[in-house]
């Protein structure tokens, strides 16, 4: 009976251990990372790129990411949206083996805390004649 009770302890704690917080945006993100550019008038210009990619947020708004497979690093910060749920992020994104992604990002996540996602959207602040650079993801902890 002993070991049954530690083994039933032991699944509890790994459960709560695996549970996430999705009520604020701090934590480790991973989903699907899409890099982009888009033209003037708003529309798309080209495919996205689609890359795996982990993004992690520190309670005191520190940032850092990479994507692997573009070769991306990312570091910046962070700062509440509106509330706790959601932020503001300001990043620099270096290394990319498409060097037209580099540079200086703005933007948001926005949190999704009842589907247990978010929605990170990134606009780079310097314009090419290819049109506005964009890193767009559905992330989750």
């Amino acid at each position: 009976m002993r070991y049954f009770l530690v083994a039933v302890a032991a699944v509890s704690l790994a459960g709560a251990a695996m549970a996430q917080d999705y009520t604020r945006y701090q934590g480790t993100w991973n989903g699907p990372f899409l890099f982009y550019f888009t033209q003037e008038d708003g529309g798309a210009l080209g495919p996205p790129m689609v890359y795996p990619g982990t993004l992690e947020i520190e309670r005191d708004g520190a940032v850092r990411g990479s994507v692997p497979d573009a070769a991306c690093l990312m570091a910046g910060s962070s700062a509440d949206y509106v509330s706790p749920v959601n932020a503001t992020i300001d990043l620099d994104v270096r290394d990319c083996r498409d060097v037209r992604f580099n540079g200086r990002y703005t933007g948001k996540l926005l949190n999704n805390p009842a589907l247990k996602y978010a929605s990170i959207r990134l606009s780079s602040t310097r314009s090419l004649e290819t049109g506005t650079a964009q890193i767009s993801a559905i992330i989750r902890h």
